[in-house]
């Protein structure tokens, strides 16, 4: 059962919160808090799953003591509650480590939607866990024996790309095959998320030339990062772009915390204004990573 903290200074609010929660039996209240340093004292020492935080509250406002939060350890799961829906406002929250916005007066329905996100969110989270701990534990032969109980779903992985807009970049050829190697392929050390990019690059070249697959004529190492590093940046382009024309997208939502630094994504969209002359950074690993997650998902 899922434990839940509420931080507002509107007791009505705590109240509306508190009985949706419980109404639909969606876990457990395990304290609520009207200001800043009260709630965050009392999350550290809860370690809640899931954190409702209002944006102004007294002491401290929401994005500061999620920040102080987030720099001391908290594992917790953060959506913010607020009426203000400046932009910044909301790029700051979302900055500050929070997983998604909703936008006061309460909806029931929203906050439904939300708090089932972040469910699965958290139990993904428990899957990898899992996995990661499965494959640490296999044999060199043993692993490669149960390869095919974790083999990807090919359409889930198409949807995903489509939804980036990158099906058309020939990178995408490069990172479906190199998320089936990451999740398939224990490497030399036995861990399963201690691996190197570069090593991975490696191994996808090695298994174009010895499938001699035609379909990526260029099999380089350098050839292949560069590939997919363009598709990478194509997708963090359509990500800013879908912010931009809708912040409250589900697509955008979605992936521009999961695959992307938050930070990085608002300063694509600055670029994009024309507020800025530099284009947001990607990460790669945690690109491939983020859609390895949201292929459990599905």
């Amino acid at each position: 059962m899922l434990s839940f903290y509420i931080v507002d200074d509107d007791i009505g609010i705590r109240k509306v919160l508190s009985n949706i929660i419980s109404s639909k039996y969606l876990g457990r209240i395990v304290g609520e808090a009207e200001d800043g340093p009260t709630a965050y004292h009392s999350i550290l020492d809860l370690n809640p799953d899931i954190v409702l935080m209002d944006l102004l509250i007294p002491g401290s406002d929401g994005i500061e003591t999620i920040k102080k939060l987030k720099e001391a350890g908290c594992s917790s799961y953060f959506i913010m509650i607020s009426q203000v829906d400046a932009e910044d406002m909301i790029s700051m929250a979302y900055e500050s480590g929070i997983e998604f916005y909703i936008h006061k007066p309460i909806n029931v329905i929203e906050v439904l939607s939300i708090i089932d996100r972040v469910r699965e969110m958290i139990n993904l989270k428990k899957s990898l866990n899992i996995i990661h701990r499965t494959v640490e534990g296999l044999g060199a032969r043993d692993s490669e024996s149960k390869t095919g109980k974790y083999k990807l779903s090919t359409t889930s992985l198409d949807a995903i790309l489509s939804d980036l807009g990158i099906t058309g970049e020939a990178g995408s050829i490069d990172i479906k095959k190199i998320i089936e190697i990451i999740l398939h392929k224990k490497n030399s050390s036995g861990k399963y998320f201690n691996y190197k990019l570069s090593n991975m690059y490696e191994l996808l070249s090695k298994h174009y030339y010895n499938e001699v697959e035609a379909e990526q004529s260029s099999a380089g190492v350098k050839a292949i990062e560069q590939r997919i590093r363009r598709a990478v940046s194509k997708a963090l382009q359509n990500i800013a772009t879908m912010g931009i024309e809708n912040p409250n997208d589900q697509k955008f939502t979605r992936y521009s915390t999961s695959l992307f630094d938050f930070k990085e994504v608002k300063q694509e969209m600055d670029l994009l204004r024309d507020r800025s002359c530099y284009h947001g950074k990607i990460n790669v690993k945690k690109f491939l990573e983020g859609i390895m997650l949201q292929l459990l998902q599905k």
